[in-house]
């Protein structure tokens, strides 16, 4: 009798089918979710990259000229950033050892992942503030 037990095959159900799928979904949304919310991620560290550049003329310079600011903005929107803010920062020339910054602001759309019904995943497009702040010293003196 053990030994017929030991041969018969346990059946399988479609709890296990539908638990699987169920599962796979999950993870497929969760998958989409992070992948999305990856670009702005590496949108904010190209931007941090091309802020520091013009940090360092910022610093040759004393103050960020406007050529600098329109080819900064431009590197910008090359890269996707688009309705910058640059108030706060130094445009205008200052004494060699004070104070220079780059502050920057803009908008960057993240998807959201929102619960409908208490059972439907979606995902909806949400738009946060992004701030980049870089300060430094300048060094070049005004000539008189």
């Amino acid at each position: 009798m053990l030994k017929k037990r030991l041969k018969q095959k346990s059946e399988g159900g479609i709890e296990v089918v539908v638990a699987t799928l169920i599962a796979l979904i999950s993870i497929a949304f969760l998958m989409v979710y992070c992948i999305s919310n990856m670009i702005p991620v590496i949108n904010k560290y190209k931007a941090e990259t091309i802020i520091r550049k013009y940090m360092l003329k910022q610093e040759q310079e004393g103050y960020l000229t406007t050529s600098n600011t329109a080819a900064m903005e431009s590197e910008l929107e090359s890269i996707g950033i688009n309705n910058i803010d640059i108030s706060g920062t130094t445009l205008s020339p200052v004494d060699y050892g004070d104070d220079v910054s780059i502050d920057i602001n803009y908008k960057d759309s993240v998807k959201r992942l929102t619960i409908i019904d208490g059972i439907i995943p979606t995902f909806s497009n949400e738009e946060k503030n992004i701030s980049i702040e870089k300060s430094s010293t300048s060094k070049k003196a005004i000539e008189p």
